[in-house]
């Protein structure tokens, strides 16, 4: 019994580090995005193509700048 109760927190605790690494990773390529935005004075399709970002990123991404 005490090692389903250690199975469930480990997978928890992955499961909480996998959401923050992808979370982070969405910011950090909306930083990037803009910071090409600006140096190339570019549209965030053209930076997104630049980065070459798969299209599950660009799909969050373009979320943020469409709001």
């Amino acid at each position: 019994m005490c090692d389903y109760a250690n199975y469930l927190e480990r997978k928890a605790r992955n499961e909480g580090i996998n959401r923050g690494k992808k979370i982070e990773r969405k910011e950090k390529n909306i930083e990037h995005v803009r910071s090409v935005m600006n140096e190339l004075n570019c549209s965030y399709q053209r930076a997104m193509d630049i980065l070459r970002l798969s299209e599950d990123e660009r799909k969050d991404i373009e979320k943020y700048f469409q709001s």
